[in-house]
């Protein structure tokens, strides 16, 4: 080692050279450590079952399999947890044609998972944020995400979820509506809402962590005293949208009650399984780490 730095001039130089690479070095591992200095990238987190990724990054493709709409009147975008957010609209939505060959048209399970900021639906209109359709149902389609209406005292949000079982004996489509006081009015949050065609359980996660809700809506089942549910089973998918009823944005209907969405969405991901718990801590913490504002 001693004749190695005596190259240098003098050992002093060399123990100077060589605390600068051992510095650097460690300097570099740390790095990697970190993740690129704590930022994780959410895409990351359970990769191979994520199916649909709508960033809402200043436009309305989505990065899967590259999906542009077509029909975009009255989008906007803002400022959001990462980059631009969608903003919500009277009259605004988004329309896609869903291709032949997509997961989104086969999930048995599922999870959406977004960042959300709503003010307070009151009375009418009902909006839907998210809905996975069919032509031959522009009511509730195949799986969607809405909000309820609530008093104007209210102090939050009421989550709605609906999704299909085709094949089921009683009770093909499942409608869920859930209040908490963690769903905060005009306030981002880190929403996951998710069917298990395993478990037969639906799950809601906010800002990583589970939501306790009752035992009779976690537990799925087909009919009044019927099995569990099992695995969904959509039909005839062929369009998604934000933003609309398709009933009201397609369908020339005009009920007071099919309202807009008029929050904002942000980096909008749909997997092809329920998420673990780990899975969800783990993608609202990479969420975290990416914010912006």
């Amino acid at each position: 080692m001693k004749n190695k730095f005596r190259i240098f001039g003098t050992l002093l130089l060399g123990v100077m050279v060589a605390g600068t690479l051992t510095f650097s070095s460690c300097s570099s591992d740390d790095d990697d450590d970190n993740n690129n200095n704590g930022k994780v990238d959410p895409g990351t987190i359970a990769e191979a079952n994520l199916v649909a990724y709508f960033p809402f990054d200043g436009n309305a493709t989505e990065k899967i399999a590259n999906l542009t709409p077509t029909q975009q009147p009255g989008v906007t975008y803002v400022a959001g947890r990462r980059g631009q957010a969608y903003q919500g609209a009277d009259q605004a939505h988004l329309l896609y044609t869903i291709p032949d060959g997509s997961k989104l048209k086969t999930l048995t399970s599922f999870s959406l998972a977004m960042w959300l900021k709503s003010p307070l639906v009151t009375g009418d209109p009902e909006p839907t944020i998210f809905e996975i359709g069919k032509s031959d149902d522009l009511f509730w389609g195949n799986l969607k995400f809405a909000l309820n209406r609530l008093s104007a005292t209210a102090d939050s949000l009421q989550l709605k979820t609906f999704f299909l079982k085709s094949d089921a004996t009683t009770w093909k489509g499942q409608h869920i509506s859930y209040s908490n006081p963690s769903f905060q009015i005009n306030k981002w949050m880190h929403i996951v809402v998710q069917y298990d065609g395993t478990t037969s359980k639906f799950m809601i996660y906010k800002d990583g962590v589970k939501v306790n809700i009752p035992a009779n809506i976690e537990n799925r089942i087909d009919g009044e005293n019927g099995p569990a549910l099992g695995p969904l089973a959509f039909e005839n998918v062929d369009k998604l949208n934000f933003g609309a009823w398709r009933t009201k944005s397609e369908g020339g209907l005009s009920d007071a009650w099919m309202g807009w969405y008029l929050g904002n969405i942000d980096e909008f991901r749909v997997y092809d399984k329920a998420l673990t718990a780990t899975e969800v801590k783990a993608l609202y913490d990479a969420e975290v780490s990416q914010i912006t504002e």
